[in-house]
């Protein structure tokens, strides 16, 4: 126990060294977590074991983050972008999905592992994109408000497609028979469809009822901890139906997010998930992360999810903001802020290490464009942005 007491202080240290050395270069403080796990895991210092205490903690940590995630959205956002926003998400998920998993092949034969290879890249960060568009003063631009509709779809899209594999995949390795797969599949089907109507009536109307039976009811401690018991239990029944424990906890999040106490669990919530739990989550990452393995075919790996990544986000959200006449622009900035992978694509990896439908071949890899578009990123947009070269864009039908 005393081992793993100081295990955690050092991740707590650590992370929060990295993040604010990472802040001061102007780069989103989750780069920093993912370097300082690196450095006191096996890669650099090993001092810092990955077990199932910290296991434990991480994955509560996943659960808290992706519920501070949805608490964090605005739901008006969907109404701001609209239609335009749903094709922007879609383009933007089916480009990476069918590039990753075509390239997979490069490597691997394995379907269900170069299919999960393709969501993991569908992924998008919204906070980095939102953080960076913000310092632009661009958040409420034309592009940015699109570009933000688009990240929150494609991230509920994006949860929703990696639970999709993670029962098909089961269903694949556990399945005897042609008809009892189409029966296991027709029930998998039926519960993520009932799960997905039954989150969007909560979204819609539970928030009216909630606030009804609460207006009198002021923000403290109580309404911290049924909160939370809420996203535990919405975790609780999307993985007993199949699904990632995490698409329960953000859609949990976005139910809340309408009450007039959303900026007391907010701000509670990141004191619980920023200054704690997620900072084990991102630690533990680097923790898992070992380059004994790395060699050759891994790098090629790296380099192969990198281009798709950027090419695929580029391409399908620009080709999506053309369709929908926008301007080359526009249409630039919108694929290049859809670029930046983040928490969603180190969760996704995660998981699908823990159900063995990727290997360590895949992980590390992640891991590392993860980082590099997480840099990247910041840098594009700024140069999308400025208007010199929106006019050389225009100009020179670039």
């Amino acid at each position: 126990m005393e081992i793993t007491l100081l295990n955690i202080a050092l991740i707590l240290v650590f992370t929060k060294i990295g993040g604010l050395i990472s802040k001061k270069f102007k780069m989103p403080e989750v780069l920093g977590a993912l370097v300082a796990g690196v450095v006191l895991g096996p890669v650099i210092l090993n001092i810092v074991h990955y077990d199932d205490n910290i296991k434990l903690l991480s994955e509560l940590g996943v659960i808290m983050l992706m519920f501070l995630a949805g608490v964090e959205t605005n739901v008006q956002e969907f109404k701001k972008s609209g239609l335009s926003a749903l094709i922007i998400a879609l383009m933007g998920i089916m480009v990476p999905l069918i590039l990753g998993t075509l390239s997979a092949y490069i490597f691997f034969n394995n379907l269900w592992e170069n299919i999960t290879i393709g969501v993991i890249l569908t992924a998008t960060s919204v906070s980095i994109t939102v953080q960076t568009l913000t310092e632009l003063g661009k958040l409420n631009s034309k592009s940015g408000i699109n570009i933000l509709g688009a990240a929150v779809i494609d991230d509920v899209l994006g949860l929703i497609l990696i639970s999709l594999v993670l029962v098909l995949a089961q269903t694949n390795t556990t399945a005897a028979t042609t008809s009892s797969t189409a029966v296991i599949l027709l029930l998998t089907f039926t519960k993520i469809i009932l799960f997905c109507i039954g989150s969007i009536f909560a979204i819609a109307y539970l928030p009216k009822y909630i606030i009804r039976f609460s207006k009198d009811i002021k923000p403290g401690r109580s309404v911290l901890t049924f909160s939370i018991a809420f996203a535990l239990l919405m975790a609780f029944i999307a993985e007993s139906l199949g699904m990632a424990a995490i698409t329960g906890a953000y859609i949990c999040g976005l139910i809340l997010s309408s009450l007039h106490y959303k900026e007391y669990i907010e701000r509670n919530l990141k004191a619980i998930s920023s200054g704690f739990l997620s900072l084990i989550f991102f630690a533990s990452v680097g923790l898992e992360t070992n380059l004994n393995g790395l060699n050759l075919k891994i790098v090629l790996i790296t380099i192969v999810m990198f281009i798709v990544a950027v090419i695929g986000k580029i391409a399908g959200c620009g080709i999506a903001a053309r369709m929908l006449k926008m301007s080359k622009s526009e249409s630039l900035q919108i694929g290049v802020g859809m670029i930046s992978r983040g928490e969603v694509a180190i969760i996704t990896a995660n998981i699908c290490l823990q159900r063995k439908l990727i290997s360590e071949e895949v992980f590390l890899p992640t891991l590392i464009v993860v980082i590099l578009t997480t840099i990247i990123t910041p840098i594009l947009l700024k140069m999308a942005f400025s208007h010199r070269n929106e006019k050389l864009i225009e100009n020179n039908n670039i």
